[in-house]
């Protein structure tokens, strides 16, 4: 089993592994509300997703755990890791059952703990369109403040949407 990063009283997060159980996970990215705010919609099969962690092989690609039975509840991810300015990305991708319960805000400030405490960060900006207020609340809530718009960034069908992004920083 992979080295537990963090952990709360509900879940804990590890490095996702091509060996992991991943049949939530492929059934999540390819549901059409779950993925509405992803870049890639073509549908994802089992390989795709291996390949998907082994190219996150550099980064924090965390499965979201719970401690109850250690059922694959989600994924958060630190990356475009820029070692020289000590900055990174952080995204965010929980199963729908889990939607509104606090799991996304908890991993994501376990995440960003660790890598602003443990790892020295100095900074973690997360992008997150317009139209996804659930991912916006969870970031606001998790300390992130919203640092600036991107015009029409992201396509949505037909529309271009604006893209948030969100910082937060290293207190020290």
């Amino acid at each position: 089993m992979s080295k537990i990063l963090a952990e709360d009283g509900r879940i804990y997060l590890r490095r996702l592994r091509v060996d992991d159980d991943l049949s939530n996970y492929l059934e999540w990215i390819n549901d059409p509300e779950m993925n509405t705010y992803l870049s890639k919609k073509r549908k994802q099969s089992l390989g795709d997703l291996k390949s998907y962690i082994e190219s996150h092989e550099n980064d924090y690609l965390c499965g979201i755990f719970s401690k109850d039975n250690d059922s694959h509840l989600g994924n958060v991810l630190v990356s475009r890791i820029d070692n020289s300015n000590n900055n990174c990305h952080i995204g965010i991708f929980v199963g729908k059952e889990v939607w509104g319960k606090g799991i996304g805000t908890s991993a994501v400030d376990l995440l960003s703990g660790y890598v602003l405490k443990t790892k020295g960060f100095h900074k973690i900006t997360a992008g997150v369109t317009k139209d996804n207020i659930g991912s916006s609340r969870l970031f606001e809530k998790s300390g992130y403040t919203l640092e600036f718009v991107a015009k029409e960034e992201f396509k949505l069908g037909d529309m271009y949407i604006d893209n948030l992004y969100y910082t937060k920083y290293n207190s020290k």
